[in-house]
């Protein structure tokens, strides 16, 4: 019962996402709801427990990864935004066009990094589960 509950509530969060994203455009909130949603899904289908089983050194590597993460993405955008300004000097559509691949390709790297750390871990608590 409390696993329908739970996915049923990350869809409400998604969807809630996606409708006042379209009606008011992006918002910070989002970040929240996406959260929300994700720890939803993720206590529907019980990887939240393994939360449980972290060890203090565990979670500051996550923790680390995830500030490296955000630098590094944060970095690699504001190089994009610098080289798409002041050395191409686009306008229009094209820096548009340029500014969203931008974007795609300095999160890239980010969500490796961030990724390849996280399933470490997760491999590391499955290996010592049995």
């Amino acid at each position: 019962m409390s696993q329908k509950l739970f996915n049923t509530a990350g869809w409400m969060f998604l969807i809630a996402i996606g409708v006042f994203w379209i009606i008011m455009g992006y918002s910070g909130l989002y970040s929240l709801l996406l959260a929300l949603s994700y720890i939803s899904f993720s206590i529907s289908d019980g990887s939240i427990k393994k939360l449980g089983k972290l060890s203090f050194s565990q979670a500051a590597l996550i923790l680390f990864a995830l500030v490296v993460s955000v630098a590094v993405a944060f970095g690699l955008i504001q190089l994009g935004n610098y080289i798409i300004n002041d050395m191409l000097h686009l306008t229009g559509v094209i820096k548009t066009i340029s500014l969203i691949i931008a974007t795609i390709l300095s999160l890239t790297p980010a969500m490796f990094l961030f990724g390849s750390i996280i399933y470490k871990v997760s491999n590391h608590l499955e290996s010592h589960k049995s």
